[in-house]
């Protein structure tokens, strides 16, 4: 790591800190964002809790418009290399329509895949990338407090003086506990959506072609709808015999919260009523935790005050349901980046920062809420409703804002949403 006779560094703009980043969190956005800036030169450092990534129920999946971010960032290869597989094709097979598959490197703006990983492989790739270029990193350490200031300060395991920063970076998940202890207010959405997820093992792959359109080198997201259930089911191959599947379904859909050993009989057959094939369950056993959760859109406004600055689910957690978190996570860390090396002013770029974010996660809201309402609304006349916009969606597909491809991109304003629902 380049440094000068005091400590400093190319970033540093002769300030006299302990260092320029401590990230607090070693997941996705704490070491993706080390890594952007640590081989820049930066003084970095890192304090994740665990010893050692543990296996829980999240994302582990990179939209296309996330794989763009992930190669902006300069993490694509790395992750492909280590413990991520590429997927190319998107299938959706939704109850009383005709399968698609789509050819996402054929139909996406930037002719990019999917990606499909373990998260604690990930996170640990990362981390590791992260130190291989200076990132100081200490593990299995809890930050106590954080304070605020011209120069932030970090106080670990209960050290009284704590270590300055030109930016502190809580990078610590959606449930941080430094965010709320530094008066982060967190606005949330109503509960409209539950996401269930488990990990199945065994010789069978999730992501094999089920329309008989079998491409044998390459993968597909399988994606089944069940439009008047209120239920959906993604399901993917995560690594070799390994595969990840998630039943997304309104709150009164199921009747109960599904999780733990009590209830993957129940899952399953869920699972295979929204239209997951029998086969998979019979060549395959439950692995890991299996637990629900509930989608509510959970944010902060303005993610940036006086020298500490939010990024990824600390920041905003989107709806699980809809496969967005990690690649929404990786374009918070990209804008902090992009702002943070166009300016030796640390803590107006964390102003515009917070700015951008705020304007590309309020698109996402709006994308997604549209989306369920459209999609997961129940009863006669939520049926009639679908059954127009889709008749509507046959005739002219651009009804349909892209969010795989195009992400917060894609349209979502008055005119976009009145053309989704076919009010137009």
């Amino acid at each position: 790591m380049p440094e000068g006779a005091n400590g400093e560094t190319p970033l540093s703009d002769g300030i006299r800190s302990d260092y320029d980043l401590i990230i607090v969190g070693g997941g996705l956005a704490g070491s993706s964002l080390a890594i952007a800036l640590a081989g820049c030169g930066a003084r970095v450092l890192i304090v994740e809790q665990q010893e050692e990534f543990r296996d829980r129920i999240r994302g582990e999946l990179l939209m296309p418009w996330g794989s763009l971010e992930a190669d902006r960032l300069g993490v694509y290869q790395l992750l492909l290399k280590k413990c991520a597989i590429e997927v190319a094709y998107f299938s959706n097979f939704t109850n009383g329509l005709r399968p698609t598959v789509r050819d996402l490197p054929a139909t996406t703006p930037a002719a990019t895949c999917c990606l499909t990983f373990p998260h604690p492989e990930m996170q640990a790739v990362l981390l590791k990338n992260a130190e291989a270029l200076g990132a100081e990193v200490m593990r299995g350490k809890v930050v106590s407090a954080v304070t605020f200031g011209d120069l932030p300060r970090v106080h670990v395991s209960g050290d009284a003086k704590g270590l300055s920063a030109r930016l502190v970076v809580l990078a610590d998940g959606r449930d941080s506990r430094l965010r709320s202890a530094l008066g982060f207010e967190v606005q949330r959405g109503a509960d409209q959506l539950f996401t269930a997820g488990m990990v199945l093992q065994g010789d069978v792959n999730f992501s094999e072609f089920l329309t008989g359109e079998a491409r044998p080198s390459a993968n597909t997201i399988n994606l089944f709808f069940d439009p008047a259930g209120g239920r959906m089911v993604i399901a993917m191959r995560i690594a070799p015999q390994r595969n990840r599947i998630y039943l997304i379904y309104r709150n009164d859909a199921v009747g109960k919260r599904l999780s733990g050993r009590h209830s993957v009989e129940e899952m399953i057959r869920q699972l295979k009523d929204v239209g997951a094939p029998s086969h998979w369950f019979d060549r395959t056993r439950q692995a890991g935790p299996f637990a629900s959760f509930d989608g509510s859109h959970r944010w902060v406004d303005k993610p940036y005050r006086d020298g500490v600055v939010l990024v990824g689910d600390a920041a905003a957690a989107t709806d699980p349901a809809w496969g967005r978190g990690l690649s929404r996570t990786l374009r918070d860390v990209r804008l902090l980046r992009d702002r943070l090396l166009e300016s030796s002013d640390w803590r107006s770029a964390a102003e515009a920062y917070a700015k951008d974010h705020d304007d590309f996660c309020g698109r996402m809201r709006r994308l997604e809420a549209m989306q369920t309402d459209l999609l997961f609304e129940r009863g006669a006349a939520a049926d009639r409703r679908r059954e127009h916009a889709f008749a509507l969606f046959a005739r002219d597909p651009t009804r349909v804002p892209d969010a795989i491809g195009l992400g917060p991109e894609a349209p979502s304003d008055e005119h976009a949403r009145a053309r989704y629902f076919g009010e137009i």
